[in-house]
């Protein structure tokens, strides 16, 4: 099976080093450049320098805790989705690396983005990533406009049409009385549930549950905090189980 992925890999135009760091990675889960170095058998400053390359091309995300840069492989599905030109090979190395991945690991994480291009980054790759028939649960404030002072009406477009694709349905609570500043065009192209809390309830960033994943969403100023841990995330939640029967059916 190892030779296989490396074959994969090497399709996708990994040399010998660059495939040596990302099954370190892949087998670690998120972990510092010595760690991933010492495991890869290769030298830190050479480890650094593929862990930056593969980081530029999507390959692998990364992260800054007090002085000390910590690198994670992103999901191997999402090779599948992100190369279309290459589905087939990405596809089976990610099948290839169910067994490997984060084998490891056992930690939570959160993320922070905070520019208009990782936070579209992030919620392409969330989108991408989330099965079929899956129900996405959100907290939202129509009349704070966080979306549209991040991403335009086309990158809207796109996120739902993956959502249609995979028949993905969303269910969000909204402040009362504010239902009628959604644009009902976008309520009408996408299967989603809408309901109006308690009066008195004010929110005014969103929040989204997508399977393991919280994620704390702002437009002022644009940012994400994401975080992954499904029990953390299923406490969380616990807060909209409660409001959901508690808030007025809209749609």
């Amino acid at each position: 099976m190892l030779q296989q992925i490396k074959n994969n890999l090497k399709e996708l135009d990994f040399d010998s080093n660059e495939i040596k760091v990302y099954l370190a990675s892949t087998q670690l889960g998120e972990a510092p450049a010595s760690k991933i170095a010492k495991k890869a058998g290769l030298h830190r400053t050479t480890t650094i320098s593929i862990l930056e390359r593969l980081a530029e091309a999507g390959y692998l995300s990364l992260h800054r805790y007090h002085g000390i840069t910590y690198y994670w492989v992103e999901s191997p599905k999402t090779l599948e989705a992100s190369f279309a030109n290459r589905a087939a090979i990405a596809g089976q190395l990610g099948d290839l690396l169910t067994d490997l991945y984060r084998s490891e690991a056992n930690f939570p994480f959160a993320n922070i983005y905070d520019t208009k291009k990782s936070i579209k980054n992030f919620i392409e790759k969330l989108l991408l990533n989330t099965k079929k028939e899956s129900t996405i649960y959100t907290i939202d404030t129509p009349h704070q406009g966080n979306y549209s002072k991040i991403y335009s009406d086309d990158f809207h477009n796109q996120m739902l049409k993956i959502k249609k694709e995979k028949n993905i349905k969303t269910l969000t609570l909204i402040p009362a009385n504010t239902y009628q500043e959604i644009n009902s065009d976008k309520i009408k192209r996408q299967n989603i549930a809408i309901r109006e809390m308690p009066a008195g309830i004010n929110f005014e960033s969103s929040v989204w549950f997508v399977d393991k994943f919280a994620v704390l969403f702002s437009g002022k100023p644009p940012f994400i905090v994401a975080v992954h841990h499904r029990s953390i995330v299923a406490g969380l939640k616990s807060f909209f189980d409660f409001l959901w029967p508690l808030s007025k059916e809209i749609s």
